[in-house]
């Protein structure tokens, strides 16, 4: 083999690699989303009601808990995934207001479902 089919031959090599990675994290968008969506699950279920501040909200009605819906998009080279609430009072439950104490859970959340997304796009590559 000569050198300049040497360098073709690992180029088109390389750009085979870089498609399918590509292809690859854009499948595991909707499995990142998904791993949001059961963390928060996991975070916003069985706390006490009222939660005592700095505790996830406690669950009365189960409306901010079923108010998550998950979303990813994404195409060439780039993907982006996450979770978001329909229920009104999600930020200021999470933040707190000047009457109320803050009841912290998207961190908790993000915290929760990161070993998962890890392990999701870790597998990237074999």
């Amino acid at each position: 083999m000569r050198p300049a089919e040497a360098i073709e031959a690992v180029r088109v090599s390389v750009e085979i690699e870089r498609r399918v990675t590509e292809v690859q994290a854009r499948i595991r968008c909707p499995r990142g989303a998904n791993a949001l969506r059961n963390a928060e699950l996991t975070v916003l279920s069985g706390n006490q009601s009222p939660s005592p501040p700095g505790m996830p909200p406690g669950r009365r009605t189960g409306i901010l808990r079923n108010a998550w819906s998950a979303f990813s998009s994404g195409g060439g080279t780039s993907c982006s995934f996450g979770i978001r609430s329909y229920a009104h009072y999600a930020g200021y439950l999470d933040e707190g207001t000047s009457r109320m104490a803050a009841r912290p859970f998207v961190d908790r959340i993000r915290e929760t479902a990161e070993p998962d997304i890890m392990r999701i796009f870790g597998e990237i590559g074999g």
